[in-house]
């Protein structure tokens, strides 16, 4: 089906229940994904690259304390609220 990789074993890590259609749609979109990534690594770049230049100085603003919200006002305005916190849905299973 796919080069390189094991859709099922993928599917499998990420805990997904594919159809045949999906798999092969996804297989199909991960090699394009992982083409995409083959030709950047045959790009000519140089050898090096100055990170700390990538940024103008000009483009950067100041770091200074501008305005902000109260406790109250974000709780206010979140999803869901307790106790003065914002309430987020479990994200993690206790499986792992």
């Amino acid at each position: 089906m796919a080069e390189g990789f094991d859709i099922d074993h993928l599917a499998k890590l990420a805990r997904l229940n594919l159809t045949a259609a999906e798999k092969v749609l996804y297989s199909l979109q991960l090699n394009q994904i992982l083409g995409h990534f083959q030709a950047l690594a045959k790009a000519d770049l140089p050898a090096t690259i100055d990170l700390a230049r990538v940024v103008s100085e000009s483009a950067l603003r100041s770091d200074e304390p501008g305005p902000v919200l109260g406790a109250e006002t974000v709780t206010r305005l979140a999803p869901a609220s307790r106790d003065g916190q914002i309430s987020v849905p479990r994200v993690v299973d206790d499986e792992a």
